[in-house]
């Protein structure tokens, strides 16, 4: 479920053929006009709602603003269709079990102009209605696959010429030291547990993000998204 004028219109241009069904408000139907007509055309049904069913459909205190989208079952990405692509970096999310902070990565990556991203099944949560409601529109710009096994995914990302580079509190070499001229995976774990030891293994590269302040950690979101900025950052200036 996506709600409120901005997102379901921004979702709306992105990928119409992503809304199963759009709720308007009685009332509203010339405002959302446009959204209606593309949502038809990509096969999408228009309900028009009467008093109090939008209410029921999303939070009660929730600012619909008038319109409700409800969204398909997210289609994935084919793992090896990404590797084959060779998107550069990759992010490879092994832990993150919070939707909010699934969808705050989302952002942050779609920020960054990252291209994929690989969840890992069992561990990772997938994309969501919180998930997609968190990350502001940015999943239906990002390629998203999902993986089995985490270690065989890693195995056949460095056999596709990645470098893997996890991305730890406490780790000696900083992620502003890291040689970002390679192809990088990044792979960020829980917040509870962290990167765990068969990702460490695997990993080329152990990084953390330098902390100044007292906490020794950031939101894992916010970690990655520290990261994956620098990575950019660093680049540009190579040329």
């Amino acid at each position: 479920m996506v709600f409120g004028a901005e997102p379901v219109s921004e979702l709306v241009l992105a990928a119409p053929d992503s809304i199963e069904a759009l709720h308007v408000r009685a009332g509203d139907e010339r405002r959302f006009s446009d959204a209606a007509e593309r949502v038809r055309a990509a096969g999408g049904r228009v309900v028009i709602a009467r008093e109090g069913e939008l209410e029921r459909l999303v939070d009660r205190d929730a600012r619909h603003q008038g319109v409700a989208a409800i969204v398909r079952e997210y289609q994935y990405a084919d793992l090896e269709d990404v590797v084959r692509d060779a998107p550069d970096p990759i992010v490879l999310v092994d832990g993150v079990t919070d939707p909010r902070n699934l969808g705050a990565l989302l952002r942050s990556a779609d920020g960054a102009g990252i291209g994929a991203l690989v969840l890992a099944r069992d561990r990772t949560v997938g994309v969501t209605p919180a998930a997609v409601k968190s990350s502001a529109g940015a999943w239906v710009h990002l390629r998203i696959a999902r993986c089995g096994n985490v270690a065989r995914t890693l195995q056949m990302l460095k056999q596709a010429g990645y470098w893997i580079v996890a991305l730890a509190p406490g780790a000696e070499l900083s992620v502003y030291e890291l040689d970002t001229a390679r192809k990088l995976v990044i792979v960020v774990g829980s917040e509870g547990e962290g990167i765990r030891p068969i990702v460490r293994k695997a990993a080329d590269f152990v990084v953390s993000i330098p902390m100044r302040g007292k906490v020794a950690s950031l939101n894992v979101a916010v970690a990655a998204a520290v990261a994956l900025f620098e990575i950019v950052r660093r680049r540009e200036r190579a040329g």
